[in-house]
């Protein structure tokens, strides 16, 4: 599935984006962005845009450095098996971006497993601490809050990873 870049489209406002650990299927990847990527490979019958690649974050080399204008990781960073080198690589593809992840409370609270990483942000930094322990289950539904946090960045961005094994 990883081919040649064909024609890029601009978005009006921000230029070249991608749109990584965009998904595939009916409600994803987001419209209007100019490549996507996830690890998903596309099974017959799936709905894939253009410019799709099948690509970890930790390895975006079908991207040249500082090609996009702008990244979009929406949901997807908390389930890298490396945040540093996925980080690394958003950087390396990105002038600018934003991420979106859910807030710490959210992981421990509706138990996703397949979430790796617990996120959250400290003084403009990014902060990943492995998750070690089960989460409690309870149905989303059951909470009507926000499950959304943003961090916006422009040329780079710090960020810390906290294995826990040391």
């Amino acid at each position: 599935m990883n081919q040649k870049l064909v024609e890029l489209k601009r978005h009006p406002k921000l230029g070249l984006c991608l749109d990584a650990g965009s998904g595939i299927g009916p409600r994803r990847p987001a419209k209007g962005f100019s490549a996507y990527c996830d690890v998903i490979v596309p099974k017959p019958g799936d709905i894939v845009p253009e410019n799709y690649h099948v690509a970890p974050l930790e390895d975006l080399s079908c991207f040249s450095d500082k090609m996009f204008d702008h990244v979009r990781c929406h949901h997807s960073l908390e389930h890298c098996i490396d945040p540093d080198k996925a980080c690394s690589e958003i950087i390396r593809v990105g002038k600018a971006g934003l991420i979106s992840y859910p807030p710490m409370w959210s992981c421990m609270l509706f138990g996703r497993a397949d979430h790796r990483w617990f996120m959250t942000e400290d003084h403009g930094r990014l902060v990943f601490i492995r998750k070690r322990h089960p989460s409690y289950g309870v149905p989303r539904r059951d909470v009507g809050t926000e499950l959304n946090r943003n961090f916006s960045w422009t040329g780079s961005f710090k960020y810390l990873v906290v294995n826990g094994d040391d």
